[in-house]
């Protein structure tokens, strides 16, 4: 029997507060891929920074059996040694592009690095495998690619590089940690085909690290389910999609199903409505002196309803986030007319006056981004509070009662927002705006970097807040199957149009729109694992 080329034997990390990880064990052979999928603080990423010997300062890993890679023992120890395997023999693809990529280089010099690192000394034979490398992960007009910089390419682009950077070397074992976490639907699929088209043509081995069941199914041989650092189930990821056996997979995968289900619609008596476009268009200013204008949204109408939600879908680019920041007043409108709580927005005045901006209140996707890290949640709330001239004594209380709300403690309000989770940063952000009691809410990709068992109770909670209160939702998102659950009615946005429209009990008609179709596609769970793979676009 062939020995595998990856073996972790009783691997533990710790942190001076106690353990990280605790006995984890897998073996992955060539040429397979094995998912590591947990929900956040899992330990699934810790776990694979340490195979590579990338432990952040402070925590400190131990083997009873070691971490056998290619029948030697990796010197996890030793970074001197490392550095001649780490990029070469083994490589690894971070979740976040744009915070691994310099933003001072073009992508040429830094592609030149890594060649250089892998000691190509001829530089027209640097240039010539860069161009290569772009042209096999599949970016379009390598020269131009190699000469702009990172913040001149899509989310799914600079992916695309991280992984021509990671392949460079031809590794025996590629590690990938939430490679498609950030991105949409059409565009992750695309990097799952990419990755499993790699896999096979140079017969590597890949560890892929993820919440996303949908993707762990497709693209996995056999996937390991973590739980408070420890490996609680693995198996053949057929026989674990379809009969789990520990509670831990179970509810994740029984999560991501009741995604899928229908939901019960909202009542249809309530006829107030808090938003209604006509025709509305939204335009950027063009970059350069005497250039044209870019159209993000053009010729968009719609309407909603009190206690109904609006879902809009949609690709990267699509304009669905400006549209929402078009109907929150936070950008103007270039075209058309928007009436918003009753209140009419023109190209003159795009902005919400008076009550009306209190009662439209807009949930951004990053928590972290959106709450400031140097007040603490107490503070965070009050400021809302004291806009609407709440006296300071009654703070704490109305605190205490919003963060009750949203399933959070009176002991939560003394912390900062890196001592929370990204699911109670979340929870943070949507008590915020539920303060000012807003007759319409936009959310803005609120459940996208969350994972599966945290994204439903995200979504279950905005529902029961909905029902509480009455009001109208526009939910914005990339995953169908969200959207789907959440919403009363769904339009799809492609180049800042709407293609598609209809009740979100009717998503699987034969009638639908083309990309629509190809969404559903993209996000649909296989019945078998991983050949599907390449079975979208």
């Amino acid at each position: 029997m062939t020995a595998p080329l990856l073996k972790v034997d009783n691997l533990c990390i710790s942190a001076p507060s106690g353990p990280i990880v605790q006995g984890v064990g897998f073996t992955l052979e060539r040429g397979r891929t094995l998912a590591l999928i947990g929900e956040s603080g899992s330990g699934k990423s810790m776990t694979a920074l340490s195979i590579l010997g990338l432990l952040p300062p402070g925590l400190s890993h131990a083997t009873e059996g070691g971490v056998i890679f290619a029948g030697e023992a990796l010197p996890l120890g030793e970074e001197r040694r490392m550095r001649t395997i780490r990029g070469k023999r083994i490589a690894m693809v971070f979740q976040d592009p744009m915070a691994c990529l310099n933003p001072f280089s073009s992508v040429g010099s830094q592609l030149d690095e890594t060649l250089r690192r892998l000691n190509v000394t001829a530089r027209e034979v640097r240039r010539e495998r860069s161009q290569r490398l772009l042209t096999e992960v599949g970016l379009p007009d390598p020269p131009t690619i190699l000469r702009r910089y990172p913040h001149e390419l899509s989310g799914g682009q600079q992916q695309r590089v991280m992984i021509a950077m990671a392949i460079a070397g031809e590794p025996e074992l590629l590690v990938a940690d939430e490679p498609t976490s950030a991105l949409d639907a059409s565009v992750a699929d695309g990097i799952v085909r990419l990755l499993a088209d790699l896999q096979r043509r140079h017969r590597m081995a890949m560890l892929f690290i993820t919440h996303d069941l949908a993707i762990a199914a497709r693209l996995a041989h056999d996937i390991a389910v973590m739980q408070r650092g420890k490996v609680v189930e693995i198996g053949a990821a057929q026989v674990l999609m379809s009969a789990p056996r520990h509670p831990c997979s179970t509810r994740l995968i029984g999560a991501r199903r009741m995604l899928g289900a229908p939901r019960s619609p909202a009542p249809t008596t309530i006829e107030s409505r808090v938003l209604v476009a006509n025709g509305v268009s939204v335009d950027y200013a063009p970059r350069r002196l005497f250039g044209r204008p870019f159209r993000a949204v053009e010729d968009v109408s719609l309407t909603l309803g009190a206690g109904n939600t609006l879902g809009i879908l949609g690709e990267s680019g699509s304009g669905k986030s400006t549209l929402g920041a078009a109907i929150a007043g936070l950008i103007g409108i270039s075209g058309g007319c928007m009436t918003v709580l009753g209140q009419e927005r023109t190209q003159r005045l795009h902005t919400l006056q008076g009550s009306r901006r209190r009662e439209c209140q807009l949930i951004f996707q990053n928590p972290y981004g959106a709450l400031n890290p140097r007040l603490t949640i107490a503070q965070l709330m009050a400021e809302p509070l004291a806009l609407m001239g709440v006296a300071a004594a009654q703070h704490t209380e109305r605190t205490t009662v919003a963060l009750a709300e949203v399933g959070l403690e009176r002991q939560h309000m003394m912390r900062y927002p890196h001592q929370l989770s990204g699911g109670q940063r979340q929870r943070v952000s949507i008590s915020r705006a539920l303060l000012c009691r807003p007759r319409l809410l936009v959310c803005d990709e609120v459940v996208s970097a969350l994972d599966t068992t945290v994204k439903v109770q995200i979504l279950k909670l905005l529902k029961r807040l909905q029902e509480a209160y009455g009001f109208g939702m526009v939910f914005i998102g990339h995953d169908i199957e969200v959207v789907r659950w959440i919403s009363d009615e769904i339009i799809v946005m492609h180049k800042g149009r709407i293609t598609d429209r209809f009740a979100a009990a009717e998503m699987e008609a034969d009638e639908r729109d083309t990309w629509t179709k190809r969404l559903l596609a993209c996000t649909r769970v296989p019945s078998h694992s991983p050949s599907t793979a390449h079975a979208c676009g």
